[in-house]
């Protein structure tokens, strides 16, 4: 009878082959969760060990794929053999070595691999030993070293695009996952969260290759052994605009209106002052609102003469100053100022839930923008 040869098998969906193995049975309990670390191509990458093994072989061409398949497979099956205790195959001069001793290697050391026979023996696979370490694990490492150099905001919106890959990807350890699993996961988001392309591809896609990044460069350890988001993007459709990004006159004229109307409110004085004043403040200043709600009395002030506003919270992290019109004293702005108690104009600290991920000013100017949508009739 003759022998069934390994082959590659080819994912009917991506077109792009994989590397499929079974784990022995009488050792798949003792190495389920193991990280494994296999040649393909000029790099290596991680895959975890459960009752079946499998990895991209990153390309679509078949001859490729059977070279690659085949280094791949026999250095797995030459990993199995190490665990059952039989003979392992060891390069000439080289000395026995313990699996756990050694990192993953990482550049050229698979490309050289490559140029070997089918016949020939790659040097033994290193593990990764150690529980799995998963999306969200990986995102709380980062954040802890992030904390003293990223904005909150930018956390936050990490924060978020992780959760969506770590419900996607499980328990799984992130040095297995590779592109192809970036992409599937791109399109769940797509597809089944209604997530549109465009967002993906610039908030989800640069959150995790951000993060990818930082994991496999020396500030986060080399811990992975590459970045596989690279080159991971969605294709957007092309969408025709309705309308300009900015408001039309007369909705701006709207908008100033209904602000000059809002009264003071003794129950929430500052809710009142951000509906009047911001409105105003942006018209003049070109300034964002959640850069004005964020404005303490301390920050509007005189320099040389001139009426001035320093924005302490900006969305490039860098503080600017910005002239007043001379209007707005005369709508009343700087008697606001001054009878104004020290600290936030337009946000109540005291009101602020605590435990909260959103800052109170953010979450203020929120509120402005609700406020203005449901007070002024914009056009669609």
């Amino acid at each position: 009878m003759p022998l069934r040869v390994a082959r590659p098998w080819k994912d009917p969906k991506t077109g792009v082959f994989h590397l499929r193995q079974r784990t022995p049975l009488s050792i798949v309990d003792e190495l389920k969760g193991w990280s494994v670390c296999l040649p393909i191509g000029d790099a290596w990458f991680t895959v975890t060990v459960g009752p079946v093994v499998q990895l991209s072989l990153r390309t679509k061409e078949p001859s490729e794929a059977r070279i690659r398949h085949s280094i791949a497979d026999g250095a797995l099956k030459r990993f199995w053999q190490s665990h059952k205790g039989g003979p392992r195959y060891q390069p000439e001069g080289s000395t026995q070595v313990s699996p756990q001793s050694l990192p993953c290697p990482t550049n050229g050391v698979a490309a050289e691999a490559q140029g070997r026979t089918a016949s020939s023996p790659v040097p033994c696979p290193t593990p990764i030993v150690g529980p799995a370490v998963t999306v969200l694990d990986l995102f709380e490492r980062w954040e802890t070293y992030s904390a003293d150099k990223r904005a909150a905001n930018t956390i936050k919106r990490y924060r978020g695009s992780f959760r969506s890959f770590a419900a996607f990807a499980k328990k799984r350890d992130v040095r297995s996952l590779t592109p192809d699993d970036v992409f599937a996961w791109a399109e769940r988001r797509r597809d089944v969260e209604g997530v549109s392309a465009s967002a993906i591809n610039k908030n989800d896609l640069v959150a995790v290759s951000s993060i990818f990044r930082w994991a496999s460069g020396r500030s986060g350890g080399q811990f992975v052994p590459s970045n596989p988001v690279t080159g991971i993007t969605l294709d957007e459709p092309r969408v025709i605009a309705q309308r300009e990004r900015t408001f039309r006159d007369h909705e701006i004229a709207a908008i100033l209106s209904a602000a000059s109307a809002v009264q003071p409110d003794d129950q929430n004085p500052t809710r009142a002052a951000s509906r009047r004043w911001c409105p105003w403040l942006a018209a003049y200043s070109g300034a964002r609102i959640t850069e004005l709600t964020n404005l303490e009395k301390r920050d509007i002030r005189t320099e040389a003469g001139i009426l001035v506003m320093d924005l302490r919270v900006t969305k490039t992290g860098e503080p600017r100053t910005v002239p007043l019109h001379a209007h707005l004293s005369e709508l009343g702005f700087m008697s606001f100022v001054q009878a104004a108690s020290p600290g936030p104009l337009f946000y109540d600290p005291k009101r602020h839930r605590k435990g909260s991920g959103t800052p109170p000013g953010e979450l203020q100017s929120h509120k402005v923008a609700q406020w203005i949508r449901e007070t002024v009739s914009l056009d669609a």
